[in-house]
């Protein structure tokens, strides 16, 4: 592993997930770290929940967004998702990684970081 000078190398964020534990974002880890942000967290559908099941041994993944812990509840029991995947602290990480908009709400976003904590992707949908 080296690091490439030509991708931005992620500052380490702590972000409290909605079960009140803490998982640190941007740190050396042995698999990738995919950042989704979902404004709605309705938005998430089966076809997000296979993507994170597949990938779940070479990723490590993180859903921020800002619907009510209500809503996030409702769709971790829906599709059974561990209770430390989502997080609603959005506003520090939007203002971390730039993905607002022009009113300072948050996007809807991809981002995957690698292992040497360097973003490889970072997509605004």
């Amino acid at each position: 592993m080296s690091i490439n000078l030509q991708r931005p190398i992620v500052k380490a964020l702590g972000l409290e997930m909605i079960n009140g534990s803490t998982r640190l974002l941007g740190i050396p880890k042995q698999r990738v770290q995919v950042i989704i942000s979902l404004p709605d967290i309705t938005a998430f559908n089966t076809q997000l929940h296979d993507a994170i099941t597949y990938f779940k041994n070479r990723a490590e993944t993180f859903i921020i967004t800002t619907s009510g812990i209500d809503e996030c509840e409702k769709i971790q029991n829906k599709f059974e998702l561990k209770n430390s995947l989502i997080s609603r602290e959005y506003k520090e990480f939007s203002n971390t990684f730039g993905i607002k908009d022009e009113k300072n709400q948050l996007k809807k976003s991809l981002m995957i970081i690698d292992t040497n904590c360097q973003i490889t992707h970072k997509e605004i949908l």
